[in-house]
C-alpha cells in the first residue's frame, strides 16, 4: 500500500504547471516548504478548509500546529500530509512529505 501512495505522490508531483495556471494555483516547486506554500496559497486568494473528517494534529507535530487546513499526517514513512483548500468552488490538496518540516510534494484537485 505504502508503494502505491508513493507512486501516487510521484505522479502528483509531476502534474501539470499549465493546469495550476488555469485554476488561480500558484506556482511550487518540489521540495518548497509548506510555510512558503501557505504563504502563496493565501496571496493568490484560497482559503483553509477544514474537513469534518480531519484527524488531529498531534501535540507537538510543526508540520499541522495552527493549520486547520490539515487534513492528515502520517506518523511513519515519509511523514506525509495532505492540507486541503478552497476557491471558487475549487477545492485542491496539497500534498507533503518530511516528518519534522513538510516539503511540496504534489496537489490534485478534488
Amino acid at each position: 500500500m505504502m508503494r502505491n501512495i508513493h507512486t501516487l505522490f510521484l505522479l502528483l508531483a509531476i502534474s501539470s504547471p499549465v493546469i495550476a495556471m488555469q485554476s488561480g494555483l500558484p506556482r511550487f516547486k518540489k521540495s518548497e516548504n509548506y510555510s512558503s506554500i501557505r504563504v502563496k496559497m493565501l496571496k493568490a486568494g484560497w482559503k483553509p478548509f477544514h474537513s469534518p473528517d480531519a484527524d488531529k494534529c498531534m501535540n507537538g507535530d510543526k508540520r499541522c500546529k495552527g493549520r486547520p487546513e490539515m487534513e492528515s499526517c502520517a506518523g511513519t514513512g515519509l511523514g506525509n500530509c495532505k492540507f486541503l483548500w478552497k476557491r471558487r468552488g475549487k477545492t485542491v490538496a496539497i500534498f507533503t512529505i518530511g516528518e519534522n518540516d513538510a516539503e511540496y510534494s504534489g496537489h490534485e484537485f478534488q
